[in-house]
C-alpha cells in the first residue's frame, strides 16, 4: 500500500480506533525492527524525532566546510594577483572564464554553511572577504568583466545583505556594525548600485534604537578617520575622500532621521557634507538643493521651509526648480510630491 493510501485509510478511523489500530501494529512489529527505526522513540515524542531526522538530512546536503574554506582562499589569492585575467601559468586560460561560476558556488555554499554555528565566524569572514573582492572588481580589472555582481548574478545589495548577516550573528555590535559600515564607505560599486542601495540595506539589520545609536557613533568615527587620513596621505585623490565623507554624512543623516532626531540630521548634514567633485563656488547651493530634496522625502515641511529661508538670508540663490517649490508649499500648505 503507498502512503497515500495509507493516509486515506486512516481517515476513517475515530481517535479512539486509531489508538487500538497503533497498539496492534505495535505488536506486529520485530524488535529488532523496533530498536533499528526508533519506533520507541517516535511514540514517545513524535515532533523531537521528526526534527532530528530534518536536521540530519539538512547537514547531510551540506557542504564540507574545510574543502570549501580550502577553495575560497585558493580563489581569493587567485583571483588577487589577476590570475583570473593576465596571463599566468596557475590559471589555465581555458579556466578563467570560469570565475563566476567559482565564485557564485562559494556564495552558495558559505551561505548554507552559515547556518551552523560552529564555523559561523570564519564563514563570516570568508563570505566578507569574497564580496570585498568582488568590489576590488568593479575598480580594477581581476577579471574580464567589469561588473563582476552582474557576472555572477547577484545583486551587490543582495551580496551584501548576506554577509551582513552572517556577520551580525557572528559578533558583537560595534564590532559588525563597524565592519557594515566600512564596506559601505571605502568599497567599489558596481555601476547599477547606488550607495543609497547599500545604506538602505544596512538599516534593515538595525532594528533597535541603541543599534541605530551605535552605528551613528561608529560612522562619525570613521568619517573623522577617514578625513584625517586623506589630510595626511596623497593616497586618496581629492574626490575619493571626499566621496567617503558624503556617503557616511548621508548615512548618518538617515540613521538621525530613523532616530525621530530630526535636527541633529540636519545639523550633522550642514556641518559636515561637502558634494565630492564640485567647484567651491556652488557647493553652498548644491548642499541647499540635496538637503531639500533629503527633507522632502521626509515630508518635514517645517524644516525645509526654515533652511530655504535661512539660506535666502545667507544670499545663496536657489535654482529655479527651489524657488516653484518653495512658492507651492507657501500657496498650498504643503510640499510637492517631487522638486523639478
Amino acid at each position: 500500500m503507498l502512503i497515500q493510501q495509507v493516509r486515506t485509510s486512516l481517515e476513517k478511523y475515530s481517535e479512539e480506533e486509531l489508538r487500538l489500530l497503533a497498539a496492534e501494529i505495535y505488536k506486529r512489529i520485530p524488535k529488532k525492527v523496533i530498536a533499528e527505526k526508533e519506533i520507541d522513540a517516535l511514540l514517545e515524542d513524535l515532533q523531537a524525532v521528526l526534527q532530528t531526522r530534518k536536521q540530519s538530512r539538512k547537514a547531510a546536503n551540506r557542504p564540507d566546510f574545510e574543502a570549501v574554506a580550502r577553495e575560497a582562499e585558493k580563489f581569493l589569492e587567485d583571483a588577487g594577483q589577476q590570475y583570473y585575467f593576465a596571463p599566468n601559468r596557475v590559471i589555465p586560460k581555458s579556466q578563467r572564464p570560469k570565475w563566476r561560476f567559482i565564485a557564485k558556488r562559494l556564495h552558495d555554499e558559505l551561505l548554507a554553511l552559515g547556518q551552523d554555528e560552529e564555523h559561523l565566524s570564519q564563514v563570516s569572514d570568508l563570505m566578507t572577504r569574497l564580496y570585498e573582492l568582488l568590489c576590488q572588481a568593479c575598480r580594477r580589472y581581476l577579471f574580464s568583466s567589469d561588473d563582476p555582481f552582474r557576472s555572477v548574478g547577484i545583486k551587490q545589495s543582495q551580496f551584501f545583505r548576506d554577509v551582513v548577516a552572517l556577520q551580525k550573528r557572528a559578533g558583537m555590535p560595534a564590532e559588525w556594525i563597524t565592519s557594515a559600515i566600512k564596506l559601505i564607505a571605502i568599497q567599489g560599486l558596481y555601476s547599477s548600485t547606488l550607495s543609497e542601495d547599500l545604506i538602505d540595506a544596512f538599516l534593515e539589520f538595525l532594528n533597535t534604537a541603541p543599534l541605530k545609536e551605535e552605528a551613528v557613533a561608529q560612522a562619525d568615527r570613521l568619517r573623522r578617520k577617514y578625513a584625517a587620513q586623506g589630510e595626511n596621505s596623497r593616497k586618496y585623490p581629492d574626490y575619493q575622500v571626499q566621496e567617503r565623507n558624503d556617503t557616511l554624512v548621508e548615512l548618518v543623516f538617515r540613521l538621525h532621521m530613523a532616530l525621530a532626531d530630526h535636527e541633529a540630521a540636519v545639523d550633522y548634514f550642514k556641518d559636515h557634507y561637502v558634494e565630492a567633485g564640485l567647484d567651491a563656488a556652488y557647493r553652498e547651493e548644491i548642499k541647499l538643493y540635496i538637503l531639500l530634496e533629503k527633507l522632502l522625502r521626509y515630508k518635514q515641511k517645517d524644516l525645509w521651509l526654515r533652511e530655504y529661508e535661512a539660506c535666502l538670508q545667507r544670499g545663496i540663490k536657489p535654482r529655479r526648480e527651489l524657488v516653484k517649490a518653495y512658492e507651492f508649499t507657501q500657496k498650498t500648505g504643503r510640499l510637492p510630491e517631487y522638486i523639478g
